[in-house]
């Protein structure tokens, strides 16, 4: 009977010592307090290891609120993606672990759980993809859907959904065929439409709360990117992020955004200006991809001051994207300034630093093992046409005299330049028989100039209302050139995107 007295005891002592350590513990919640709000503050100024202490201290006070633990997660994600340093994102691994499992183990009853849940796997497959990673960077996109997809059918109204909703509906509706798999693995296709009104939706709402400030920031910038990429609606897109980046001389993450979208949309000088206005905090994490979108910007206004920017970015950058495409630039300084052992130099430190996933790097590693160099004059002309300084481009390519290019590829270039010129400047019929002639030239080449000629072809007799034409030339820039090995990703989803538009 004692025996019996003592275990009813312990075990009585047991429940009562389990029932007080989770009243202790509490119920998880979701609240932006001011001192969530200031670190999302840090945050968007890139003070992420200050961010991070004041999160510590927070969550150290409330430890069942979650918007902390979702900012954590920003902050790793935030500084693993700008960084790109790979021996980082292999040491931060448990730690991103960790803090998924930290908010699975604790699920609440409110929509902002599976809302910043599916952000932390989102994020995490951002970072998965950019370093190779598809199968995994797939799994947590799936798992991001699933949870959204959750959400909508508990709290319909919840509009912060949208923007991660909105994003995944958009992507795998103009995915290329190789990422085809992807789709299959979500169990689902895209569609552009539903996924952009999904977004503005959210943007145009009146919710105007404090923890609706930055997702709508970030939300506009998504949305301003689907509008550029996959709609052709650039001057659009300038018009989407900046009310939201007006404050951009004072956060470093709005000036980058806002500097993307003005280059997009052909304000070069804007984008200087922006570029040059960025913030300098002494604790902010270094930015170096923003070097390198000064250095290209200078270049195409043809300013000898972009080869420091650049220099800058292949030295101090430790991240593998883009420095193929950075040195291919110092390459093209040196060409312009009739230094071509030293571009020959530049060539060379192309082929053996950074990595060969992002299309420029491909373009770049291609030219620099391809023993033909461009001329000062197509340089020139391409880098004024990328600026968007056409009547400059327009007059650079007519002094090159045709019968002195021996080469195929700057034969091709040159039509395919004159005829993007007379396009922007709403010369079409210049621009469909120059685009045509390089169709005929390039069709069994590998370059793009062919089937990227057949897209701006779709999309002018698109602004003509020939959805007919439209579409035949489409299907061709998806189907007709596959010999072409360049910019293969970025042809398919814009003609893709394309499609879906003259065939509604």
């Amino acid at each position: 009977m004692l025996l019996k007295a003592i275990f009813k005891k312990n075990i009585l002592m047991g429940v009562l010592f389990f029932m007080l350590s989770f009243s202790l513990t509490g119920k998880a919640y979701f609240k932006m307090t001011e001192t969530c709000l200031k670190a999302q503050v840090l945050i968007y100024e890139l003070r992420i290891t200050e961010a991070k202490s004041l999160l510590l201290l927070e969550k150290n006070s409330s430890p069942d609120n979650k918007a902390i633990v979702w900012l954590q997660e920003y902050c790793l994600y935030i500084d693993l993606f700008i960084s790109e340093n790979e021996v980082d994102y292999k040491k931060m691994q448990p730690e991103w672990k960790a803090l998924i499992k930290e908010l699975e183990s604790q699920p609440f009853d409110d929509a902002w759980y599976r809302f910043i849940l599916s952000d932390m796997y989102l994020h995490r497959a951002a970072m998965r993809l950019k370093m190779n990673e598809n199968f995994a960077g797939g799994s947590d996109i799936k798992s991001a859907n699933n949870l959204l997809k959750e959400n909508e059918k508990i709290y319909p109204s919840f509009l912060p959904d949208n923007k991660n909703l909105g994003l995944i509906k958009a992507l795998f509706s103009v995915i290329p065929k190789n990422y085809t798999w992807l789709g299959n693995l979500l169990g689902f296709e895209g569609n552009l439409e539903d996924g952009l009104n999904k977004i503005e939706i959210y943007l145009k709402s009146d919710l105007k709360g404090k923890e609706h400030q930055w997702l709508k920031t970030e939300s506009a910038f998504i949305y301003a990117l689907l509008q550029h990429n996959f709609q052709k609606k650039s001057k659009e897109a300038w018009l989407t992020i900046a009310p939201f980046t007006e404050n951009y001389k004072n956060y470093i993450l709005l000036n980058y955004m806002r500097a993307t979208i003005a280059g997009y949309a052909g304000k070069n000088e804007e984008q200087i200006n922006i570029l040059n206005a960025k913030p300098s905090h002494k604790s902010a994490l270094p930015f170096y991809y923003m070097e390198y979108m000064l250095g290209v910007a200078k270049m195409r206004k043809l300013d000898p001051d972009a080869a420091i920017h650049l220099k800058l970015f292949t030295i101090k950058f430790k991240g593998k994207n883009y420095i193929k495409s950075a040195y291919r630039y110092l390459a093209w300084t040196q060409i312009m300034a009739g230094n071509t052992n030293s571009a020959t130099t530049y060539y060379s430190l192309c082929t053996k630093h950074g990595q060969i996933y992002q299309e420029e790097d491909k373009q770049a590693m291609n030219e620099a093992i391809d023993p033909m160099r461009w001329s000062k004059e197509l340089i020139e002309a391409r880098l004024l046409f990328d600026g968007h300084y056409y009547k400059a481009a327009l007059n650079k390519l007519d002094q090159i005299k045709v019968d002195q290019i021996s080469q195929t590829k700057f034969l091709l270039e040159l039509n395919y330049r004159k005829a993007r010129v007379y396009q922007e400047m709403n010369d079409y019929a210049n621009s469909l028989v120059l685009f045509e002639k390089v169709i005929s030239l390039g069709r069994q080449e590998k370059y793009y100039y062919a089937a990227y000629s057949a897209l701006q072809m779709g999309a002018i007799y698109e602004t003509l209302k020939n959805n007919v034409s439209a579409k035949l030339y489409y299907n061709k820039a998806i189907h007709d050139f596959p010999k072409n090995e360049e910019y293969v990703n970025s042809i398919e989803q814009k003609a893709k995107s394309g499609l879906k538009r003259v065939s509604k």
